[in-house]
């Protein structure tokens, strides 16, 4: 039989122990949520970006073929004075 000390410690030991569970327990539920959060985080930032150059995308469009439109015209009157 364990004597009254050894009783007492391993009594102590063992509520440590269930504290440091807990404690443990609660890291990790806190980490998991963490890179839930952190996930959602990023994927409504990749969307956003998606979205918005769905929107601006006909602008962006519009205003290339005006450069390209542009540019043959300085190109032909390069090659007018030829």
């Amino acid at each position: 039989m364990l004597e009254q000390k050894e009783e007492e410690l391993l009594e102590h030991t063992y509520e440590i122990e269930k504290e440091n569970n807990k404690m443990l327990r609660k890291m990790y539920s806190d980490m998991w949520w963490g890179r839930a959060f952190r996930f959602l985080y990023w994927a409504f930032i990749i969307g956003a970006m998606f979205g918005a150059y769905y929107y601006v995308q006909p602008y962006i469009g519009g205003m290339v073929e005006n450069y390209q439109t542009a540019s043959n015209m300085i190109h032909g009157l390069g090659s007018f004075g030829k």
